[in-house]
């Protein structure tokens, strides 16, 4: 987390600043989602993401809220590109459908605002009652009751923001926490 501190708390501060999201929520999506932590250029692409998408384009099979209409005339390698997740937060290209975003957006500059974005769009209302882990679930899966990839997600995430918390007291004094023990 000290890494993250030092590469992008600037960053993270102002993409949360004046919104519900602290920024050691944030971070710890960072440290979790991009490979390896703090990759600004992390990307994964998800092949059951991409087979829904393709069955809702051809078979009219609904994924998730995706209106059939916005993909019917999209080229599978466009499909590819919304199957995919990028940036720090690995936010999947498909949320550009219903953000007003590019695929260029995520992996630009600007991709923690569109985080952001992203977070306040889909879960929100977790993030207003604290309820960190359902937040996480939500993130790394799509559902409040998700069952992610690693099964230690959520603890590491809680765990990170605590010691996220820790740095942004100690200002990313590395010696701020041997004082405080001594």
């Amino acid at each position: 987390m000290y890494h993250i501190y030092k590469s992008y708390n600037e960053k993270i501060y102002q993409a949360t600043w004046g919104t519900e999201i602290p920024p050691e929520y944030l971070a710890a999506l960072i440290s979790l989602e991009s490979y390896p932590p703090g990759n600004w250029d992390s990307e994964r692409f998800e092949p059951k993401v991409y087979e829904r998408l393709i069955k809702l384009k051809n078979e009219d099979i609904p994924f998730g809220n995706i209106p059939r209409e916005k993909i019917i005339h999209i080229s599978d390698y466009e499909l590819i590109k919304l199957a995919t997740s990028y940036g720090l937060t690995q936010i999947m290209g498909y949320h550009c459908l219903d953000l007003g975003c590019s695929i260029e957006d995520l992996k630009g500059s600007d991709h923690l605002l569109w985080s952001i974005a992203y977070i306040r769009k889909h879960y929100l209302k977790y993030i207003k009652k604290k309820e960190w882990e359902t937040c996480f679930r939500i993130h790394n899966t799509g559902n409040p009751f998700g069952k992610t990839h690693n099964r230690d997600y959520v603890e590491k995430g809680i765990k990170r923001m605590e010691y996220y918390k820790k740095w942004l007291r100690y200002r990313g004094n590395l010696l701020a926490n041997f004082y405080e023990k001594n």
